[in-house]
């Protein structure tokens, strides 16, 4: 029963890490708080349910070609909403996505209804015991994709020329445009970065989930105490965390209740920002 448990909430966790780390990445660098991080991975969900409705490609398929449209996507966002919303006040910039949230989500209501969805016939659909422990074949997926999207973007950030533009702008935007970096594009990059991940979550999660337009406000909540545990702007901080919560959600369902998995989430929370105010990999 605990190895069964513990594999479920590590399944979870891997789903909060994706979530939260496109919301650390944002904030990281333009200090913007991602309240539609939830809608674009609910927009990538649909994107893949289509091209399986219509071209009959499974969710693997598609995911490549969900993560590039995702991209194009929050590229654009950036440049006619984001971008001028950092010009204005700090309230103006908080809300901005919480607005776009909501836009987006009713959006979808209002094109492809409000009823549950999945996708059917999946080619990985099976399960196996190793051990004692049902692993199934969606989840694993979301594991796996969990897994090559976070060393992906690590190695992105770290080893390529954009990426540690990336990461200079994020640091002093204006010394990183004395030295000849052009901090407009990084900031669109980084935003296209950031609903690209949104995309792969989408896409992966559809081999999982049953979704419908209000999906992403139900990982809203646990993806930002993701992003405040393992401290605001640290990546691999919002993996950490959300592993953290994957965990605590599975743990305090199975053995206490369903009802009682805020409370303890809070409870985590509470106590880790009392020792560590800046999160566990805060500065």
């Amino acid at each position: 029963m605990f190895a069964q448990v513990l594999y479920e909430g590590i399944v979870m966790g891997f789903i909060y890490a994706l979530y939260a780390m496109g919301i650390a990445l944002i904030w990281g660098v333009m200090n913007i708080l991602s309240f539609s991080q939830g809608e674009f991975m609910m927009i990538a969900m649909y994107l893949t349910f289509f091209m399986n409705l219509w071209f009959g490609w499974d969710p693997l398929v598609a995911m490549p070609f969900v993560i590039v449209l995702m991209f194009c996507l929050g590229t654009l966002v950036y440049s006619t909403i984001i971008k001028k919303a950092l010009k204005g006040p700090i309230l103006s910039q908080r809300l901005v996505t919480y607005a776009l949230g909501m836009i987006l989500c009713n959006g979808v209501i209002l094109i492809a209804g409000g009823q549950n969805k999945s996708i059917p016939n999946l080619i990985f659909s099976k399960s196996f015991k190793i051990a004692g422990v049902t692993l199934s074949q969606p989840k694993m997926i979301l594991v796996i994709v969990s897994l090559i999207v976070c060393l992906a973007l690590a190695l992105f950030m770290n080893k390529t020329k954009m990426g540690k533009a990336i990461r200079a702008t994020s640091q002093d935007k204006e010394a990183a445009g004395l030295v000849g970096i052009n901090t407009e594009v990084a900031y669109t990059v980084a935003f296209g970065i950031s609903t690209a991940i949104a995309g792969a979550a989408g896409s992966a999660m559809t081999y999982y989930y049953y979704f419908q337009p209000n999906i992403g406000a139900n990982f809203m909540i646990f993806g930002f105490i993701a992003v405040c545990l393992g401290g605001f702007g640290s990546i691999g901080g919002a993996f950490v965390g959300g592993m953290i919560m994957g965990l605590v959600d599975l743990f305090t369902g199975t053995y206490l209740s369903v009802s009682f998995k805020y409370l303890a989430v809070s409870v985590v929370f509470l106590l880790i920002v009392t020792f560590r105010p800046k999160g566990i990999f805060g500065k």
